[in-house]
């Protein structure tokens, strides 16, 4: 079988008028474009034979600098750069096949896609076109998280990295090579080093960030313009070409099979994929090595003359039959998929980037440019109006946009304030409950899911004449010495010590509700097949990341913290987490009344039960030394075998775990007993 697909690959090579061995033609690097964009598309398809699949793009930024800087060099040497003709030959490699996917992911946005998200893709849409996509994407969200799973352009980052390289470096290398030609090469890896460095030193404050600058990437491309500023005056001996070749492919397949979702990159830990792929370059070429030889086989090449189409489509394929879908995808689908993948590259490949290359399109450069930028101009307008329209909710039924609704039922902070400590920190406080009580006696401590149920304890509180105040964040642990290990919650242990420093100074507070969305944090991964990242978290024992040092880190910060405060003389009071699901509810349901498929969106007790499972081992622990109340939401959104995500038909949650704030006002009497007994305790001092 393999016989009969690399003679069919061979065949459609020898075909297409592909450049022969001679005439400078590296048939090994198109084996290296296969080889990184193959591990991108299984990664990206969520299968986990290859975890790190994404440094593939790292792969890619070495060849597109090493080939670049050749074409250039090549122009600067004859004397005939044009800064024009040299964006004319960009915009007819990369214009055709990437309008068309535009074009595609387009007619499916248009079809398949719900108001909101349709108005994000609009923006989208602008930023691919204009090229600055990795920005928008890096203010917008990580690449890993939930809402960029669901983005059929998120792909598009990178190729936005390369543009904004290919706008800056000709420049750059033409007054060099004119002015500062004897120290081309010198200042080319100044500027590498310079920003390597960078890039190690954003990775841990803002690893987003680290992730989609251009700044940060671009030592990844100067790599290969390094490779072609000093390229080899004769040939290698073959036992060494032997073995940088093999080191260079090591240092790939370490990074592919032993990176992750959490590996800290890129930063330093993208040297393996730039080197290695650095060393398969030098060492290839005229030379005769193993790892060249392997790269060269006819199927590898002809994947790697379609690997920019294969990039470009994958993704998009892959993002809108989850949006149809909706449920989660088999493995069967997936091998579907990418063979539909396969298809659509190739057919891109043959009838619309060849004949745009080879010039039998629109031939000259005048042309080109005029027509490229037309395309852009017609690609914003559709971006502009997609994004000021709102998603044009009147396209759907009333019903839909009922459901949609849900998505905004969120509850509002009100009268909130600050207030200094001692450890140097103002904490902010909201206050909840009786505007007539003149005393704080109770605080909320919690992350979004605090946030989320607060419109329920804030009318209970009402209700007993109590009054109290919030304090937490998002993505913050209500416990102490313990963040997430993520861009943007370093400063949640700052939160915590500052709110133990606010309760030593106000000792009317007498009980603390603790409410988080506590399985996230102890467990890391989601909730059966909820996308978005894994949550690692740590404190100061925490000496590397895994699952197991969650749980460890957990169990640390909740005895902790529940030792703090009752050493503080307080009421321990604990919410069990409300149960997740793993849709977004207001979207599922309404993707799923469109598509008239009928879904079982509902969680089942025992998945719930389960998934609690180590956290109620933690809390029945901790119950009796330390007076824990427990309040169980559960016990009024489950029954027997489900757990409910609609209430008089309106869903009760805004996405995959939080609660509407309607439906928190609904849960009130739930918190009855415990602000109740809180109340009476005041009033008897």
């Amino acid at each position: 079988m393999t016989g009969v697909v690399e003679g069919a690959c061979r065949h459609l090579i020898a075909s297409r008028n592909i450049p022969s061995m001679s005439n400078n033609y590296r048939p090994e690097i198109d084996g290296l474009r296969a080889i990184a964009v193959i591990p991108v598309i299984l990664f990206h398809a969520g299968l986990p034979v290859l975890p790190g699949g994404y440094v593939g793009v790292d792969i890619f930024f070495v060849i597109s600098g090493y080939l670049i800087t050749n074409i250039l060099l090549d122009d600067i040497k004859k004397d005939r750069l044009s800064i024009l003709t040299f964006y004319a030959r960009r915009i007819r490699r990369i214009f055709p096949a990437l309008f068309l996917v535009l074009l595609f992911s387009l007619c499916n946005a248009l079809w398949v896609m719900l108001p909101n998200e349709l108005d994000e893709y609009g923006e989208s849409l602008l930023a691919t076109t204009f090229f600055y996509s990795n920005y928008h994407f890096m203010f917008d969200a990580g690449y890993f998280t939930a809402p960029s799973e669901t983005k059929p352009l998120l792909h598009m980052w990178s190729l936005a990295v390369e543009e904004q390289f290919y706008i800056a470096f000709p420049i750059y290398l033409y007054l060099a090579s004119r002015f500062l030609r004897s120290r081309l090469g010198v200042i080319t890896i100044a500027v590498l080093i310079v920003s390597l460095v960078y890039s190690v030193l954003l990775v841990d404050a803002l690893p987003d960030d680290a992730f989609y600058s251009a700044l940060a990437r671009a030592w990844e491309l100067m790599a290969g313009s390094v490779l072609a500023l000093y390229p080899r005056k004769q040939l290698m001996d073959s036992r060494l070409a032997n073995i940088i070749s093999a080191v260079g492919i090591g240092s790939i397949l370490y990074a592919i099979l032993f990176y992750s979702r959490t590996t800290p990159f890129p930063g330093a830990t993208a040297l393996p994929p730039v080197i290695g792929a650095s060393l398969i370059i030098y060492a290839g070429g005229a030379n005769q090595n193993l790892v060249g030889a392997a790269l060269s086989i006819s199927v590898l090449r002809f994947l790697g003359l379609i690997s920019y189409s294969l990039y470009l489509w994958h993704w998009p394929v892959l993002v809108y039959y989850r949006l149809w879908r909706i449920g989660p995808i088999s493995n069967t689908e997936i091998a579907s998929l990418i063979a539909v993948i396969i298809l659509l590259s190739y057919l891109s490949w043959k009838y619309v980037e060849t004949p745009f290359r080879t010039r039998q399109l629109l031939p000259r450069r005048e042309k080109i440019i005029s027509t490229g930028g037309g395309v852009m101009i017609v690609s914003a307008l559709f971006g502009v109006t997609l994004a000021l329209g709102g998603g044009f909710p009147g396209r759907f039924p009333e019903r839909i946009n009922h459901i949609l609704a849900a998505k905004y039922d969120l509850a509002v902070r009100t009268e909130c304030g600050t207030a200094p400590t001692d450890t140097g920190l103002e904490l902010t406080t909201c206050h909840i409950g009786s505007a007539d009580s003149e005393n704080v006696v109770f605080a909320v401590w919690g992350d979004s899911h605090g946030e989320a149920v607060l419109p329920g304890i804030h009318a209970s509180a009402v209700k007993s004449q109590t009054k109290g105040i919030f304090v937490g964040r998002g993505g913050c642990l209500p416990l102490l010495d313990v963040h997430q290990v993520r861009q943007g919650y370093q400063n949640c242990t700052d939160i915590a010590n500052a709110f133990m420093s606010y309760l030593s100074d106000h000792p009317e507070i007498k009980g603390i509700i603790l409410v988080s969305r506590w399985a996230i944090y102890a467990m890391g991964e989601r909730f059966k097949n909820e996308k978005g990242h894994t949550v690692y978290i740590r404190d100061s024992d925490t000496k590397s990341h895994s699952l197991d040092e969650n749980r460890r880190a957990f169990r640390r910060a909740f005895e902790r913290t529940l030792a703090r405060l009752a050493s503080l003389g307080r009421r321990i009071i604990i919410v069990e987490q409300v149960p997740e699901t793993e849709f977004n509810i207001p979207l599922a349901a309404a993707r799923a009344l469109l598509l008239k498929r009928n879904m079982e969106l509902r969680p089942l007790v025992n998945d719930y039960v389960a998934r609690q499972a180590y956290v109620s081992e933690v809390i029945d622990s901790l119950i009796e030394k330390y007076s824990v109340i427990l309040i169980r939401p559960q016990a009024v959104m489950c029954g027997n075998n489900y757990c409910s995500v609609f209430n008089e038909g309106i869903p009760i949650y805004r996405d995959t775990n939080h609660i509407t704030n309607s439906y928190a006002e609904k849960m009130a009497a739930i918190f009855d007993p415990v602000l109740s007994r809180i109340q009476i305790a005041r009033l008897h001092q």
